[in-house]
């Protein structure tokens, strides 16, 4: 799988605006934590001095920059993908910096594993680039094969 495409559609999907700083210090972070799980655990000493350095800029700017990321993301439309990735169900409150990395982290392993034991997949085109969109069909797979037999009852 291509993380770094993966990573750019979730958040795409999620409708993080690119424009902002801390959108590449996410796909960055991200990038980081798939090569060393641990950046996450302490992410403050660790994950945003990394980012900075890469960047060059302070840990702070990184830190800002990213939560305005993840305002952009939980005040989002795309209320299905939230609830997949977030496992938002009626909490209101953003997730910190930390617990947004943590849960997109979780979410891109498990579409990870998920692709190489799915039954079934499909190739969605996003309505709106007219492109293929990997986030969208890891998706739908997964609701697909997560209703297994009672398939017929979606066509």
């Amino acid at each position: 799988m291509n993380y770094k495409r993966a990573i750019i559609s979730i958040l795409d999907s999620l409708g993080a605006n690119k424009s902002y700083t801390g959108y590449d210090y996410v796909v960055h972070g991200l990038m980081l934590m798939l090569e060393d799980k641990e950046s996450v655990t302490c992410i403050t000493k660790s994950l945003y001095i990394d980012i900075a350095k890469h960047y060059n800029t302070t840990w702070n700017c990184v830190e800002k920059n990213i939560r305005t990321v993840v305002r952009s993301v939980w005040n989002t439309t795309n209320t299905d993908l939230l609830k997949i990735i977030f496992k938002k169900s009626g909490r209101e409150k953003k997730p910190t910096n930390k617990e947004f990395f943590k849960y997109m982290y979780d979410y891109i392993i498990e579409m990870d594993s998920d692709l190489c034991a799915d039954r079934t997949w499909i190739s969605v085109i996003c309505p709106i680039s007219n492109r293929y969109c990997e986030s969208l069909s890891v998706y739908y797979t997964k609701l697909l094969n997560t209703l297994g037999d009672d398939r017929s009852k979606v066509f």
